[in-house]
């Protein structure tokens, strides 16, 4: 390349100088050497500053220490801190900070004229720099992201990996190469969050400046969950945060209008479940109350972001109608019989246990689905597939959609009462 072609690679740690060692002596295995190493270090001791120290390397590492998150912040942060959040969190010492913001404080001390970035779980193939400065000069482009294949050891390694993102290589925010003006221009990652934030920054990056996503793979991940317990918790707490930014929307409907159609089919029934007025949970006139709680929710939504965010968004209505149809799917099989045939076993329109066939079929095509469809679709192999192992990859699969409920739900209620979220220009 005609112009600086040098590169900062900036690497987020907490408490893993093992995983930190791999990726420095990989980082000086490669065709083309990056001008420095930047260590942006949250760690709860001193081995990863300890080891930088005495790690055989030709280049040059810079180590920074951050830690600028309080301990509960995180928390307060997501619902919103009113007045009171300040003075809660000055009562609090400084931890730990998350990833993004590591890198957004790193990028500013880089002295190359581009920025890679890297995680200490993510390790790169030796071509890595090289092509990706081809990339950028053969494809004019503004970023190159990076592509990474996520490795499995273990059983229940192999099986998540078949059951979220398998063999193939997915686009990734380690990897990627920018220019630091670039980056900063961008408005950096948002800081306050745990997740979520690499992929609104692609999707910010990719609205403003060109990009390349190469088909093959540059990295490995080595980091994935090793257990049903540690993978539910990243998962949830992923989708938690990722929740209060604006991406997936079309996924976090999806889970809105499951919520809304089991309401509306158990909110009626509710009286019947208690015992009537006999009990102390009978509530007079639910159905009528459920139904105007509905639409004080559409409108206050309404109001919020197209009032008050002035966010237009040509998508909002077609949602509704999308929901309003799954809730009168889902009600006409449920009141089937008793609607269109009358309870008539005689009748041509009766059908028997329709129900149960119903909700069997729904959770058939799911599990094949996940068990299946879309393991093939990222390339696992049919040899590890059959005869029996995609009904356990299609078990999991739908275990963890239902560990993303949550997170999707409260993503689609609150986001539209969010503040907006500031960038760091």
């Amino acid at each position: 390349m005609k112009e600086d072609s040098s590169i900062s690679v900036i690497i987020p740690a907490l408490d893993n100088p093992s995983e930190v060692r791999e990726v420095i002596k990989a980082l000086n295995l490669q065709t083309f050497v990056p001008k420095e190493i930047l260590i942006c270090d949250s760690s709860s001791n001193e081995e990863i500053k300890n080891l930088i120290q005495i790690i055989d390397t030709k280049i040059e590492i810079n180590y920074l220490k951050v830690g600028e998150a309080f301990l509960l912040d995180r928390f307060l942060l997501f619902i919103n801190p009113f007045f009171f959040t300040k003075k809660i969190l000055n009562l609090e010492k400084k931890g730990r900070a998350y990833p993004y913001e590591a890198t957004n404080q790193g990028s500013k001390m880089a002295k190359g004229k581009f920025l890679a970035f890297l995680d200490a779980s993510t390790v790169p193939e030796k071509d890595w720099l090289k092509d990706y400065l081809l990339f950028l000069q053969e494809k004019d482009v503004k970023v190159v992201f990076g592509t990474t294949r996520y490795l499995a050891n273990s059983n229940f390694q192999k099986l998540f990996r078949a059951s979220t993102f398998g063999n193939k290589a997915h686009e990734t925010n380690p990897g990627t190469l920018i220019r630091k003006k670039d980056f900063l221009l961008s408005g950096q990652f948002i800081n306050g969050l745990r997740s979520g934030a690499d992929l609104e920054w692609r999707q910010r990056v990719k609205s403003r400046f060109s990009f390349f996503l190469p088909k093959e793979p540059y990295l490995n991940y080595s980091d994935l969950s090793g257990n049903l317990i540690s993978a539910s918790k990243k998962i949830f707490i992923y989708q938690l945060y990722g929740s209060r930014l604006d991406i997936q929307n079309t996924v976090k409907d999806i889970y809105l209008g499951l919520l809304l159609i089991f309401s509306a089919i158990l909110i009626p029934k509710w009286n019947s479940f208690v015992g009537w007025e006999s009990s102390s949970l009978y509530m007079p006139n639910i159905t009528k109350l459920y139904l105007l709680g509905l639409v004080v929710i559409f409108l206050t939504t309404l109001i919020i972001n197209r009032g008050v965010l002035k966010k237009l968004s040509n998508s909002f209505f077609s949602n509704i109608l999308k929901l309003l149809i799954f809730i009168f799917v889902f009600l006409g099989v449920f009141r089937w019989n008793g609607a269109i045939a009358g309870w008539v076993e005689s009748s041509v329109w009766y059908i028997p246990h329709i129900t149960k066939i119903f909700i069997g079929v729904v959770v058939l095509s799911s599990l094949a689905y996940r068990g299946l469809y879309f393991p093939l679709k990222n390339e696992v192999r049919k040899k590890y597939l059959f005869p029996l192992k995609w009904l356990q990859v299609g078990l999991l699969g739908l275990f963890l959609d239902l560990i993303k409920a949550p997170g999707y739900l409260i993503g689609s209620i609150l986001s539209p009462f969010n503040k907006k979220i500031k960038q760091n220009v």
